[in-house]
């Protein structure tokens, strides 16, 4: 059964609906238990859509955010087995159009650049996106080196949502994406935050 951490999916669900391009490519940096990756899959049913989804799992240390705080409680944040990729490789497992990479988003940075192959009839390279959910990790410094990629390979409709965005340093962030690729606020709940490129 798919899971969630988080709140406000909704906001997301409602983000996929802007979406006016028919062959759309979304992406969600930190898939864990999969609810984000869930409701963008479901939202965009209707559309020749393909979704990646970002998660290195396989129990790796690494830096969850910018000072030591407690997540959910605890003192850190929990590791991602490969176990926990496994089952939610089941429960996504009826979308043909899913592609799980298992990278650090810096990985993937590195290996998709110029663009995501996808295999439908034919080789298609996608070079921009029309919707990504920021959940990785929680660093300002990170959360930005990614809203940068992304923004480079945006477009005019193209939506960012980040999550837990109280957590990081957010206006230096909308700093950036606001000023550099031209995004807007579009939503703002306590926990979500959904910004379109004009």
């Amino acid at each position: 059964m798919i899971g969630g951490d988080s709140i406000e999916y909704e906001l997301l669900e409602k983000c996929c609906k802007l979406i006016k391009n028919s062959d759309p490519l979304t992406c969600e940096i930190g898939v864990r238990l999969g609810m984000g990756s869930e409701v963008i899959l479901q939202s965009l049913k209707d559309k020749n859509h393909w979704h990646i989804g970002i998660d290195p799992y396989g129990d790796i240390d690494y830096k969850h955010f910018d000072q030591k705080m407690e997540w959910q409680g605890k003192p850190t944040p929990p590791k991602y087995s490969n176990n926990l990729k496994k089952n939610l490789l089941k429960d996504l497992s009826e979308h043909e159009n899913f592609s799980l990479i298992q990278l650090e988003d810096d990985e993937f940075f590195k290996r998709y650049g110029d663009g995501f192959p996808i295999y439908r009839n034919k080789k298609i390279l996608k070079k921009e996106y029309d919707l990504v959910f920021f959940d990785g990790p929680h660093t300002t410094l990170q959360v930005l080196k990614e809203a940068i990629f992304f923004g480079e390979r945006s477009k005019p409709g193209t939506v960012f949502v980040f999550d837990d965005y109280p957590d990081y340093n957010m206006s230096s962030i909308l700093n950036v994406i606001v000023n550099n690729f031209g995004f807007l606020l579009l939503k703002q709940g306590k926990n979500k935050m959904a910004l379109k490129r004009n």
